[in-house]
């Protein structure tokens, strides 16, 4: 999976300036009409995968791939154990409830903050060999601003890695952890844009959801604190949406541990 997310960020980044400069081409030779915007609107897309935009356009990759696959971690990591009979085995050697959940979050932590980290650096990676292709002079990285919003990023992925968490623990299944936890992920989404796309006054329901509190604070590192969607209804605010995101972590893992207390383990997992 790590080798995965630095491939896959490095090639979003050749993918997409090859694509522009072809269609760039396409254009000038009259071979396909011009998009909307003409060649302004594809000069600002190169100029997004420019080192100086890291801490947006990088980073949001990075976010995608990463919420997808840290579930699906999340998930097998717990899940399994129940499939393969090793948690009973655990407890009848004397280890205790609390502290197999405890170990099995830490560790999706830190491999989580392992992910984020070489995630964003394969973005910036990209980012250079984009910019030595096209031989164009650009301003460096601002690594500050790169590093926050990576913090930014590890934070928003918590609470989905619990919810997967959680699943995994209630189903005793890696499977349904999985598959529910995807699932939730893009219909919470999906629902969230369109309630509010119907009714502007749904964005004070909607905005205590995860999805729109996790764009409220990947968007704020990049210095974006409004959103252009079709309803033109802004995103949470940051100290809001960091409150809620870190309420519903501790809550997926009270509720995780909680039902891991409670679970006969006598037969199965």
């Amino acid at each position: 999976m790590l080798l995965i997310i630095v491939l896959a960020a490095v090639g979003i980044y050749l993918l997409i300036y090859l694509s522009v400069q072809a269609q760039l081409q396409a254009v000038r030779t009259g071979a396909i009409p011009s998009p909307p915007g003409g060649e302004q609107a594809m000069s600002q897309t190169l100029r997004e995968l420019r080192p100086d935009r890291v801490q947006g356009f990088g980073v949001q990759i990075v976010s995608g791939l990463g919420s997808l696959m840290l579930i699906v971690f999340a998930a097998s990591h717990i899940g399994t154990e129940f499939g393969w009979g090793t948690f009973r085995t655990l407890l009848a050697h004397g280890a205790g409830r609390g502290a197999f959940l405890g170990a099995k979050v830490l560790s999706l932590a830190l491999y989580a903050a392992v992910f984020v980290f070489l995630g964003v650096v394969a973005a910036m990676l990209g980012s250079y060999i984009v910019t030595a292709i096209s031989g164009e002079a650009a301003s460096g990285p601002d690594v500050g601003a790169i590093a926050d919003a990576g913090r930014r990023l590890y934070y928003t992925l918590l609470p989905y890695m619990a919810l997967a968490t959680l699943i995994a623990v209630w189903s005793r299944s890696a499977g349904a952890g999985i598959a529910a936890g995807l699932v939730l992920y893009f219909t919470e989404g999906l629902v969230a844009q369109l309630l509010v796309s119907f009714n502007r006054d749904y964005a004070n329901i909607v905005n205590y959801g995860l999805s729109r509190n996790a764009g409220a604070l990947i968007r704020g590192a990049a210095g974006t604190t409004t959103i252009q969607d079709p309803s033109a209804v802004g995103l949470p605010d940051q100290g809001q949406a960091a409150l809620i995101l870190g309420a519903y972590t501790v809550v997926f893992l009270a509720l995780a541990y909680w039902r891991l207390r409670s679970r006969d383990v006598t037969v199965g997992g």
